[in-house]
Order: C-alpha cells, then sequence, then structure tokens
C-alpha cells in the first residue's frame, strides 16, 4: 500500500532564512572558499575547510545559551550575519586570518542548523518531529541547490566580486530572521507526554519503542530527535545537520557503557571512513579543475544537479535500511566509497579521460550518504539502546574531528604528492573503516 506525501501544512516561513544560511555554508563555501584560498597552494585549501569544518562544535555552544534564555531570533540573526560578515571578508585577508574566517563561518553555519532543530523541538509535539524535520531538511537541500546554481556563475567572477555577492545570500537572512523566527516561550514544553507515532520512512530503530515511549522520559531530560541521520551531508563537512542537545545535570552519564556492544568500534570505523571521503568534498572544485580540467562553473553545477536528484533518495533509503537492515546497508555504502573514490585516483593518475566520468564517480559518493545518514542513526539505536542521543551526538562529534583531520591530510597530500595520492590516501582510509565495521560491528549486529 503507497505511503501519502507528507503534509505540507508543516512547511513554515521561517525555514526561509536558514535556508539561506545553510545554502550559503553548503552551496557557495565548498565551491567558492577553495577557489579563492587556492592562491596559496592546495595545502592551505585542506586548512581552510576544515577550520570550516572545525566550526561545527559551536552547535552546543549555541543549543546551549538558546535553552538558558530563549533567546533564538536573537541568535539566529547573529548566525546568519557572522555568515555574511566572514563571506565578504575572506577574500580581502591573509592565508592566517582566512582560516579564522573559515571558522567563524563553519561557527555560523553549526549555530544557525541548531536553532532551527530546536525550535521545531521546542515548539511542536513530537510525534510531528519526523514529519517537520523532513520538510526542514527538504528546505534546506534546495537552499543548497540555489545556491551552488549562483555558485557556478559566482566562479566567473574575481574573488572579491565573487564573495561580496555571495555574502548577500546570508546577509538577507538577517531581517528575515527578524521578522519570521520568534522566540520560544519558557513555559512550553520541550517534549509532550503522548507517545510518538512512528514515521513510515523512518528505518525500525528509529520508530518509537513501547519501552521507550515519550511518557517514560521527562520534558527536562532534553531533546531526543528520531530522525537523527536523515539528512545530506553539507559539501566538505558535516555528517548530519541535526544536532543533539541534552540537558542531564550528568551529560554524559548515560553513556558510561557506551563504548559496549560494538559502539566503540563503529565510531572508529565511521571515523576512518567519513575522513577518508571528506578530501574529495573538502578539495573538490580545486580536483576537478587541475586533475580532470573542468572549470569551477561546471563542478558547482554539477554539484547542484546531483543535489537536487539526491533529494529522493532519503525516503528509499530508509526503506532499504528497513529491508536489510542497517549493517548490511551501512557496509554497502562504505563499499561503494572505496571503490569510486579508487576510481578517482585512478582517473586523476590516467589524465585526458571525459569529466563526465570523474562526476558520476562524485555523485556515487554523494548517493552513498543517502544510506549512510539513515542507517547510522538506526544502528546506533540498536548498539546503545536507551542512549541513542548520546551516543550520536559521540558519532556527530567523531564526525567533525574526522572531517578536520581528511581535510587537512588530503590538502598536505595533494600538495605534496598531487591529486592522485590524496585521493589514494581517502580510499585507503574508507577502506580501513569499512574492514574495522565489517570485522567488529556488522558480523555482531547480523548475529
Amino acid at each position: 500500500m503507497a505511503t501519502s506525501p507528507p503534509s505540507t501544512r508543516y512547511l513554515e516561513p521561517w525555514f526561509a532564512p536558514f535556508a539561506l544560511v545553510n545554502g550559503s555554508a553548503v552551496g557557495l563555501v565548498p565551491i567558492l572558499l577553495p577557489v579563492v584560498s587556492v592562491k596559496y597552494g592546495v595545502g592551505h585549501v585542506g586548512l581552510v575547510m576544515g577550520a570550516f569544518n572545525l566550526g561545527a562544535f559551536a552547535a552546543p555552544v549555541t543549543g546551549a545559551i538558546a535553552d538558558r534564555f530563549r533567546a533564538y531570533r536573537l541568535l539566529a540573526i547573529v548566525c546568519a550575519a557572522l555568515s555574511a560578515v566572514s563571506l565578504w571578508l575572506f577574500p580581502l585577508a591573509g592565508s592566517v586570518v582566512q582560516l579564522l574566517l573559515a571558522l567563524a563561518n563553519g561557527a555560523g553555519f553549526a549555530g544557525a542548523v541548531t536553532i532551527a532543530n530546536l525550535l521545531i523541538v521546542e515548539r511542536h509535539p513530537k510525534a510531528e518531529w519526523n514529519a517537520r524535520l523532513g520538510w526542514l531538511e527538504t528546505v534546506l537541500g534546495v537552499g543548497q541547490g540555489c545556491a551552488l546554481l549562483l555558485a557556478s556563475w559566482l566562479s566567473t567572477l574575481s574573488a572579491d566580486q565573487a564573495l561580496l555577492v555571495g555574502a548577500v545570500v546570508p546577509a538577507a537572512a538577517v531581517p528575515l530572521a527578524a521578522v519570521l523566527v520568534r522566540d520560544v516561550p519558557p513555559s512550553q514544553p520541550a517534549a509532550p507526554s503522548q507517545p510518538a507515532q512512528p514515521s513510515r520512512q523512518a528505518p525500525p530503530s528509529q520508530q518509537a519503542q513501547p519501552s521507550q515511549q515519550a511518557p517514560q522520559t521527562p520534558p527536562d531530560a532534553g531533546h531526543h530527535l528520531a530522525q537523527a541521520g536523515f539528512v545530506g551531508e553539507w559539501g566538505p563537512a558535516s555528517p548530519s545537520r541535526v544536532h543533539h542537545l541534552w540537558r542531564h545535570r550528568r551529560p554524559f552519564a548515560a553513556v558510561q557503557n557506551v563504548f559496549g556492544g560494538g559502539f566503540g568500534w563503529m565510531l572508529a570505523a565511521w571515523a576512518f571512513a567519513y575522513a577518508g571521503t571528506a578530501v574529495v568534498f573538502s578539495l573538490y572544485p580545486v580536483l576537478f579543475q587541475h586533475s580532470f580540467g573542468v572549470p569551477p562553473q561546471t563542478s558547482a553545477l554539477a554539484f547542484a544537479v546531483i543535489v537536487f536528484v539526491s533529494l529522493p533518495l532519503f525516503v528509499q533509503a530508509g526503506r532499504i535500511a528497513q529491508r536489510r537492515g542497517p549493517a548490511i546497508v551501512m557496509a554497502a555504502a562504505m563499499g561503494a566509497r572505496v571503490i569510486l573514490l579508487g576510481l578517482l585516483a585512478g582517473f586523476a593518475a590516467a589524465g585526458h579521460i571525459p569529466y563526465v566520468l570523474p562526476l558520476a564517480a562524485f555523485a556515487g559518493i554523494l548517493f552513498a550518504w543517502s544510506l549512510l545518514s539513515v542507517a547510522s542513526p538506526a544502528l546506533t539505536g540498536q548498539l546503545v539502546p536507551g542512549a541513542e542521543g548520546d551516543a550520536q551526538g559521540m558519532l556527530n562529534a567523531a564526525s567533525g574531528l574526522a572531517g578536520l583531520v581528511g581535510s587537512i591530510a588530503g590538502g598536505q597530500v595533494a600538495s605534496a604528492w598531487g591529486y592522485p595520492a590524496a585521493l589514494a590516501m581517502g580510499a585507503v582510509a574508507v577502506a580501513v573503516g569499512l574492514g574495522i565495521f565489517a570485522v567488529k560491528v556488522a558480523r555482531k549486529a547480523a548475529g
């Protein structure tokens, strides 16, 4: 029996400013910042994108401030302004200051999407979270695709002009946030007492189980987002645009034994696999320009098409994970990325090949994220039942660190030995992650 599409009543006007900030961070930044910063060398590109990755750690700080002061509108304005100013100043800065500006831009992005998710969690019943987060994610994805189309044109301009015009995108979010974002009343509970209805699109472990229904979790326990990983991978870095915020008096008490049951090995496997893939995302436009002769405007346009095509894949990925199990799905997605990164390395070493081939390989790498983003929180729930939120937070933190390491290492290796060596290093890193996952996690989960 076919499922009915989600109701558009969950679309809200305040999604707009967050779509602009998101589009800037995952549409403009992964194209324009590498193109501008490559004048200091490809190694510097890796450092810039690594600093942008590091900005993701502003998410828990922003969430803590939001919980304490309920200043959602002000925080959204500040994050959008930070994104705009850092873009505007970036081409005018020296190499060291560029790292600080990239860090600030990543922090503004991480803070903005944290506020967007909290606005849903704080305002609406838990039974509606999946649907509302799904629509938010769709709008954010559309923002990314449109920004990539804009980046295709901006990459033909000078660096000063491109980022000056590009800064208008997050700057436009400032007045929109001031008008459309409303602060949440302090008296409103974070999670109502009625049980959540499972989403038909989510894998089984993302659906509420009878023993984990909302009545057993007091509102003050924190935010648990059922659709934790049902999101897209932002250009250079992130595993998930949904950040978990827990307000326990002892924040890590729930994860004292989180490394039992295979989750520690899953973290290790995920870190290797994520770092390996970060190589291609952090260097994307300069990699394709120098290795395959694809100008940045063409690679940005191709990236936009890939993003738009990938949007419906998350629903299908949820169905596959439900049918096959999340461990098998994660192993298959990691295996696909090993093969595709290896192909990219071979293409870069060979040279003089039709650019449609490396672009198709890149598309496959991005498409594999639909499987990973759905299966990873599902498997996390299986491995650490009762502490899924804290464990997913640890997975996100591991991703941020792995993205930082992968971006920097990729840039340094490409600078010293060339792009084929950097891509080969990425493929080896993902293969190591797959090996750990297959031996220590997938076998146990299947058993």
